[in-house]
């Protein structure tokens, strides 16, 4: 069930709905048995929020925290130079830090990242093949239940938006089976609770790391 999010947060649900539109027609399109090339990735990242400033005037600091990555891709269709993949991606940062003069804000909060896109990928054929990616889904972040005092915070709890996911990345070649990945992708999102007022509507979350690719469709 998707959590409850305020009506006071429109442009938060204007994001989620289009998104899941999107997602919803992507997810169709990769249901759909073919015999093209499929690639499943598996990595591990760093992901860093920006600076938030409260409506009082305060800055908040999100650390730099793990991230676990994990992709599914099939190959919709085949140019001369590049090939163009649908793709069902999530992130999950089990534990990202807030800090800041702001002793009554959220301690600390957990985010997930589920943003099917499509994927341009460059050269497919050769050893390194450079890509870009865009798309839009769900974002959903679990609050602390404690402050950074260590007092108990009003805005602990799940809160849910839009995400929109845009980056790039390059791929190594190993074998026909196998190709390691370096990637960065950012994803805009709603608000996550900070128990405090914060400007802005949403917020950026830069994601940068390195795993594998498992190609899945390869002879």
């Amino acid at each position: 069930m998707i959590p409850f999010i305020d009506p006071a947060h429109r442009d938060d649900k204007v994001i989620l709905m289009r998104s899941l539109r999107f997602g919803f027609f992507l997810t169709l399109l990769l249901a759909v048995p073919s015999f093209a090339q499929k690639e499943a990735a598996l990595t591990l990242g760093s992901v860093s929020g920006p600076t938030r400033t409260t409506t009082s005037g305060s800055t908040l600091t999100l650390s730099n925290a793990v991230a676990f990555q994990g992709s599914y891709a099939r190959q919709v269709r085949t140019y001369k130079y590049a090939d163009l993949y649908g793709e069902v991606n999530a992130v999950l940062s089990p534990y990202q830090s807030v800090s800041g003069t702001a002793t009554s804000a959220t301690k600390d909060f957990t985010a997930l990242y589920i943003t099917p896109g499509v994927r341009l990928k460059f050269y497919p054929k050769k050893k390194l093949s450079p890509w870009v990616v865009g798309g839009g889904g769900y974002a959903l972040y679990s609050a602390s239940s404690k402050t950074i005092a260590g007092g108990n915070s009003a805005a602990s709890g799940t809160s849910s938006s839009g995400a929109l996911e845009f980056g790039g990345g390059l791929d190594y070649r190993w074998s026909s089976r196998l190709s390691f990945r370096f990637e960065a992708r950012d994803f805009y999102t709603g608000t996550p609770h900070y128990n405090l007022p914060v400007s802005g509507k949403g917020q950026f979350n830069f994601l940068a790391g390195g795993g594998l690719v498992f190609h899945l469709g390869a002879k």
